[in-house]
């Protein structure tokens, strides 16, 4: 009897003591993706930057719809052409949702100049991520410069900086 109330005792702890928390998710997320996004798309690096997408990635946005090795071609394109200008880019998010194997952000971006001086350029994003062989990647991203009519400013990615 002491064995069976022991064992009903640890099984909540056994059941659920497993679950990774959201926060725990987004660190993850941030590592796998975010991270490496940054750096590659700051060097150049279309072999990073693309690997960190699915194969059959959609990517969306003013410019269309381009999917899977037709949008890695487009990266590998522009990320390796030696006149390209270095630019940073950075994330906020506003939502962040996580389950096991898929994850669903929003958030806005802005790219700038490494140098000090250029433009700089804000957007939304949202993005659908998929676990893949215990890896996040990107499987679709859509981004506007626009909502609701107005333009994606400084206000709306710093509304959201930590």
């Amino acid at each position: 009897m002491k064995k069976i109330l022991c064992l009903l005792l640890l099984l909540p702890s056994l059941l659920f003591g497993q679950n990774i928390t959201n926060e725990e998710l987004a660190n993850e997320v941030d590592r796998q993706i975010w991270e490496p996004f940054k750096e590659s798309y700051k060097n150049g690096d279309a072999v990073t930057f693309n690997s960190i997408h699915t194969d059959d990635v959609l990517r969306i946005s003013k410019r269309g719809i381009r999917k899977g090795d037709a949008y890695k071609a487009s990266n590998t394109k522009w990320l390796s052409n030696p006149d390209r200008e270095p630019r940073t880019i950075d994330f906020v998010f506003e939502h962040r949702i996580y389950s096991d194997d898929t994850a669903y952000e929003i958030g806005y971006y802005k790219v700038a100049p490494v140098r000090e001086e250029g433009d700089i350029h804000y957007a939304r994003f949202t993005v659908l991520l998929r676990k893949e062989d215990g890896k996040w990647r990107i499987a679709q991203d859509w981004d506007t410069n626009e909502i609701n009519g107005k333009k994606v400013t400084a206000e709306d990615f710093n509304r959201l900086k930590q």
